[in-house]
């Protein structure tokens, strides 16, 4: 196994360094703003895409470059989604009868499907911070606190 990818800079520095490796300060920084919604998208995902991009915009981690990447979660949520229904309309389980005319239970294929488009909605997610776990690990830069000497000495001007 390769091993988890590698922290981007600047979540590094917000993280803290603990391996002590240089930071790459030629690290590319794209621009922030929210994407154009793609116009293949269904009704849904074109919904989904702009409620999205409006969220992760206001926390700020959203980037023009990552129109893809959000296009990806929103194709994958839009299919989990999909499943869902199927499954509580169908039922996670049918029965069917076997070549020696038993009556067999078997999980709907749609069961399957589901549990693997919730691994790549989890792993979406967690590359947008958009979980509780994956979001711990980042300290957003709030207001600083004022330095009381600084404070001090610019009211004495």
């Amino acid at each position: 196994m390769p091993g988890p990818p590698p922290t981007p800079s600047h979540l590094r520095l917000v993280k803290g360094n603990p391996s002590k490796r240089a930071l790459n300060k030629d690290e590319p920084t794209p621009d922030k703003g929210v994407p154009n919604t793609p116009k293949h998208l269904s009704k849904t995902g074109k919904y989904w895409f702009k409620k999205l991009a409006a969220d992760l915009d206001n926390i700020g981690v959203l980037t023009l470059l990552d129109a893809k990447a959000l296009e990806l979660l929103v194709e994958v949520y839009a299919e989990y989604r999909e499943h869902c229904k199927t499954l509580d309309s169908e039922g996670y389980t049918y029965t069917t009868t076997s070549m020696a005319g038993d009556t067999l239970l078997k999980a709907h294929p749609a069961a399957a499907m589901k549990s693997d488009a919730w691994k790549r909605l989890r792993a979406m997610m967690a590359e947008f911070g958009m979980t509780p776990a994956s979001r711990s690990k980042v300290a957003a830069g709030g207001e600083q606190e004022k330095d009381p000497l600084e404070d001090f000495l610019s009211k004495r001007k």
